[in-house]
């Protein structure tokens, strides 16, 4: 690692603003966006919220029933953001039949102390819709900020905002009330494009180069538990990101080498460890511990499938 480029990321962090992390409790049965179309209005809005509350965006992810920013901003700022695309975005869906829908949403932010846990909390936002979707790619998804950073194919197309007139701000905004945009926000196919409001080169600051940002992002699993714990939300690991803790857990807690060496009490003990810590679903834990599928739907009866 580079001294020289770890020491300036360091003080880079040093010298920021307060960072934090403002996520939404997803809702529990129902999603905000019925298409695409939809979920691009709403990056609009965010990126109009970004530019009239004077924040600092440095990563993004739009779910189908959650959100995830990371922000440089005061407290006052954050909640101006949040209020300013709450307010849109309600008044859209209540005029589209979906009433008060984001009346009872929460949102939290965490405070980010440190530059490890500033690089934790951006991965976690990046990899948030590749690790519940199988057809997401991580560098490459549409509605999260993971394709901007040390990427020099990044294609920088569009209009200013303040060029929309008439129909076409309408459409963009869906609003009659909205009159103006500004310039800084770049357009394309009436899509707001995410290089004109995400800080991206700022963020990539905070890393020593592309390799440490995406071993964090995809390798750092251990961290991304944490940080899901943090938040109040499941880790959601794939099997492969499974297996090296499997592997570290029969060392540390059973002291072989591998599950094959377990005993059957020790594999339920396993089991359970992957459910509680881990939240993995009942097949990933019979493939993980060996157990035989029925085994595991009697130990989790709620989490069977049926």
């Amino acid at each position: 690692m580079s001294y020289y480029k770890e020491t300036e990321a360091e003080r880079q962090f040093r010298e920021a603003g307060t960072i934090y992390h403002l996520c939404t409790k997803p809702l529990e049965s129902d999603f905000f966006f019925k298409d695409d179309s939809e979920r691009a209005l709403a990056l609009n809005y965010i990126a109009i919220a970004k530019v009239n509350s004077g924040c600092r965006l440095l990563a993004l992810a739009i779910m189908t029933n959650h959100f995830h920013f990371i922000i440089e901003a005061s407290e006052r700022q954050i909640a101006v953001f949040w209020n300013i695309f709450k307010e849109l975005f309600e008044t859209y869906l209540d005029r589209h039949g979906r009433p008060k829908m984001l009346d009872g949403v929460e949102t939290k932010t965490v405070i980010i102390n440190n530059l490890q846990q500033l690089r934790t909390e951006i991965a976690y936002v990046i990899r948030n819709a590749f690790v519940v979707r199988t057809d997401v790619h991580v560098f490459a998804d549409p509605w999260s900020s993971g394709h901007l950073y040390f990427n020099p194919m990044l294609v920088k197309e569009g209009i200013p905002a303040s060029t929309l007139k008439g129909r076409k701000i309408r459409e963009f905004t869906c609003s009659r009330t909205i009159t103006e945009v500004d310039g800084g926000i770049f357009v394309k196919d009436g899509r707001a494009q995410m290089w004109s409001f995400v800080d991206y080169e700022y963020t990539e600051s905070f890393f020593e180069n592309a390799r440490q940002f995406v071993h964090t992002v995809l390798k750092n699993v251990e961290a991304q538990v944490e940080t899901a714990k943090r938040h109040g939300e499941k880790p959601c690991l794939s099997d492969e990101e499974l297996v090296p803790l499997v592997f570290k857990r029969c060392r540390k807690q059973f002291k072989v080498s591998e599950v094959n060496d377990l005993d059957h009490s020790s594999k339920k003990e396993l089991a359970v460890w992957l459910k509680n810590e881990l939240a993995a679903s009942n097949k990933q834990i019979a493939r993980q511990t060996k157990l035989l599928q029925r085994e595991v739907d009697e130990l989790f009866p709620l989490a069977a499938v049926r």
